[in-house]
């Protein structure tokens, strides 16, 4: 019995001993990388209000409209960097698309989110068939099926 106690007594004794460092906050989900790449990519320009959103090879590419120019924003995959901003020498129809939209990529996304969980596969502001404003997002679901919704970029409300 007592080596029993003792035995017990030394692996108690050991794991409170243990020099593994306690485990860090958990990383980001997919769900909230494109939400921080987007905050970046906004932020990288002044009063820079995204219309675009694409995967890329090395994270992700924005298109940014910022006083009637446009910008391609590379963000990392986890949004915490930028990795490079050009602008585009002929800006596209977009511009004039997202200065009506009252509601940002964000929201947009999040509304996308609620409706239907999922990463996000790309987005961008567009008309719908009967001439809305529209956030058009792609979602990838767990199984891998991609869905396609519609945000009106008025309202929020997932169409």
């Amino acid at each position: 019995m007592k080596s029993s106690l003792l035995v017990i007594a030394v692996a108690l004794t050991l794991a409170a001993c243990s020099t593994e460092p306690p485990p860090g906050p958990a990383a980001p989900g997919p769900e909230a990388q494109p939400v921080k790449a987007i905050q970046a990519a906004a932020a990288a320009v002044p009063g820079g209000r995204v219309f675009d959103v694409e995967p890329a090879n090395d994270g992700w590419e924005i298109k940014v409209a910022s006083g009637g120019q446009e910008h391609e924003i590379r963000v990392s995959r986890d949004g915490g960097q930028v990795l490079g901003d050009r602008q585009t020498a002929k800006p596209s129809d977009d511009l004039a698309k997202i200065a009506q939209a009252d509601v940002d990529a964000v929201k947009a996304l999040q509304a996308a989110q609620q409706r239907q969980p999922g990463e996000l596969d790309e987005m961008e502001i567009d008309r719908a068939t009967d001439g809305a404003l529209v956030w058009q997002v792609g979602l990838r679901d767990g199984k891998g099926i991609e869905h396609d919704l519609d945000v009106d970029a008025k309202t929020g409300a997932v169409r």
